[in-house]
């Protein structure tokens, strides 16, 4: 492992810890007088996002660039934006209080470096591409033209894919040929009222593809890699792709230990498969 991940994987430690902290700090410590109200905040929604926010702002962003996070995500931004010292401790012990920090990104209630308000869910996805063609008509200006020209991100949960608005813009951006746009689909199956719905991604692949986008599809870690060049990984990687969304979402609450007796029940019985689930 080279030195700069190592130091990126040492952020992203802190990071999900302050934002996991953040959460039950609101929920379990801090004082709420006689309404003994759940605050609430999305501790899996930032950990699924922590590996790619603490690349993005650590390693990738170039001052010229602009993100959306996605609403959900909140907490992880605001603990980088604390490493950052763009956030202060007393507003994150108050998170979702009166001058805390914002269960969404906000440009107005919040003090931190907020490129794009996020909430209500879906907008601020959709602002990224018309922010890329507001900057291609200030591009064309005498007084911009050497200006650098910026990537517009927005972080984007599954669930927020519901949103009709994001599929609005998506025909004015083939118009107008939209560039300088990522939009990262965080595919971690789980929606506020529910499993996401079985095949998403086989419906939403072809859309993007159909009005001009670049589609690369990101979904095995290191270590997963790793285990599939083993002997019995192809049978480990056909059981993870072929896996249903419910069962996903439930052995990961279940833990290792769910994890390692389903799959020693449905193929740890091939020799190389058993020898590779026990490691």
């Amino acid at each position: 492992m080279s030195k700069k991940i190592e130091q990126l994987k040492e952020l992203e430690g802190q990071i999900l810890w302050l934002a996991c902290w953040m959460v039950h700090h609101a929920n379990q410590f801090r004082p709420k007088g006689d309404q003994q109200i759940k605050i609430g905040g999305h501790q899996a929604s930032s950990a699924s996002i922590v590996s790619i926010m603490t690349a993005l702002y650590f390693s990738v962003l170039k001052p010229e660039d602009r993100v959306a996070v996605k609403p959900h995500a909140s907490p992880i931004f605001h603990a980088i934006q604390y490493l950052m010292g763009n956030q202060e401790l007393d507003r994150m012990k108050n998170f979702r209080g009166f001058g805390g920090v914002q269960s969404y990104p906000s440009r107005t209630k919040d003090i931190d470096d907020v490129d794009f308000s996020t909430g209500s869910v879906g907008l601020g996805v959709g602002i990224t591409a018309f922010a890329s063609m507001i900057q291609d008509y200030i591009q064309h200006k005498s007084w911009a033209a050497e200006k650098p020209m910026g990537k517009m991100v927005a972080l984007v949960g599954d669930a927020e894919m519901d949103e009709g608005n994001i599929f609005e813009c998506l025909q004015e951006g083939w118009k107008h040929d939209l560039r300088n746009v990522w939009w990262i689909i965080d595919y971690n199956r789980q929606s506020l009222d529910g499993v996401i719905r079985e095949g998403l991604w086989k419906r939403l692949e072809p859309i993007f593809e159909a009005f001009g986008w670049e589609v690369v599809r990101l979904k095995y870690g290191v270590k997963q890699r790793a285990a599939f060049e083993q002997p019995g990984g192809d049978k480990l990687k056909e059981w993870i792709d072929n896996c249903p969304n419910q069962l996903y979402s439930a052995l990961t609450y279940q833990g290792g230990k769910a994890w390692r007796a389903r799959l020693l029940d449905e193929i740890g019985d091939q020799g190389d498969v058993t020898k590779l689930i026990e490691s």
